[in-house]
């Protein structure tokens, strides 16, 4: 009798409490949940995103050491604006916090411009946090796509503004992008460079035009843009680029955005 309670009673402590017991299993049935109230993680929409559209020929822009996972079915050529060596000493700190390699780009060119790819050469271009460190993302938008062929994708990640530095800061507006690709960037550069020297760095009023003197002659890392996954595609609606989204997704720190381009669309007038 003793012994036959004894058994029911392991039996019972070990469902509470063992490897697939009640209470484990209330624990995974709660961290479910959990995740699946939450936003996706970005590492994981990337490479659903990649793998779901990425194939033949294309190039990756700025990837550093932080290079998009890509299906077999897709070859990237990585493009950066210096050399290798010259990216260590420029990124120093980056590469540091990471602790991972720096990828050797194959191509040096600038990669707003991709003055050494021909129009239509290429399958896709991945552009992952580029956009927003860009003085004229129409005109680099204009790029992007002239270098894919018809059918071929572009591969947008951006920061979400609620979720980093740029949280207090004004979203970028399309009026705003409008004028700086017709009136070009200098219209506005001082400007971007006043609201990062008082909102992100703090920076004292009596300091702010000295800071912003500075800024000018620094090696440009801060954002230009802001925005949110809606704002940017109200910018992407207005801008009506020759393409078709075919998908657009918020993460916990970014958001994505998938573009195909459409040959039968063209720019319209107030875009080029």
């Amino acid at each position: 009798m003793r012994r036959r309670l004894a058994e029911t009673t392991i039996r019972v402590l070990r469902d509470l409490t063992g490897r697939w017991g009640f209470a484990r299993r209330a624990r995974l049935k709660l961290r479910d949940l959990v995740a699946r109230s939450g936003p996706p993680r970005w590492e994981a929409t990337r490479d659903d995103l990649s793998f779901r559209y990425l194939r033949g020929d294309g190039i990756e822009i700025g990837a550093l050491n932080m290079p998009l996972r890509v299906p077999p079915q897709a070859r990237v050529r990585y493009v950066d604006h210096a050399s290798a060596d010259e990216l260590r000493e420029l990124y120093a700190w980056e590469l540091h916090i990471h602790g991972w390699p720096l990828v050797p780009p194959d191509v040096i060119d600038d990669g707003e411009r991709l003055t050494k790819f021909e129009d239509a050469s290429l399958d896709f271009v991945i552009a992952n946090h580029m956009l927003e460190h860009v003085e004229d993302p129409i005109a680099a938008l204009h790029h992007f796509l002239r270098v894919l062929r018809p059918g071929g994708i572009l591969f947008l990640t951006l920061p979400d503004a609620r979720h980093t530095f740029d949280a207090r800061r004004e979203r970028t507006t399309v009026e705003h992008l409008l004028r700086d690709h017709r009136e070009g960037p200098e219209a506005s550069r001082r400007d971007h460079y006043e609201e990062w020297a008082r909102v992100i760095e703090s920076v004292p009023e009596e300091r702010v035009p000295a800071r912003v003197e500075e800024l000018a002659t620094e090696q440009p890392r801060h954002h230009f843009h802001v925005w949110e996954l809606d704002t940017f595609l109200e910018f992407l609606i207005a801008l009506q680029p020759p393409a078709d989204l075919e998908a657009a997704r918020a993460t916990e720190k970014e958001f994505a955005v998938i573009l195909r381009k459409n040959p039968d669309k063209h720019w319209p007038e107030t875009a080029r």
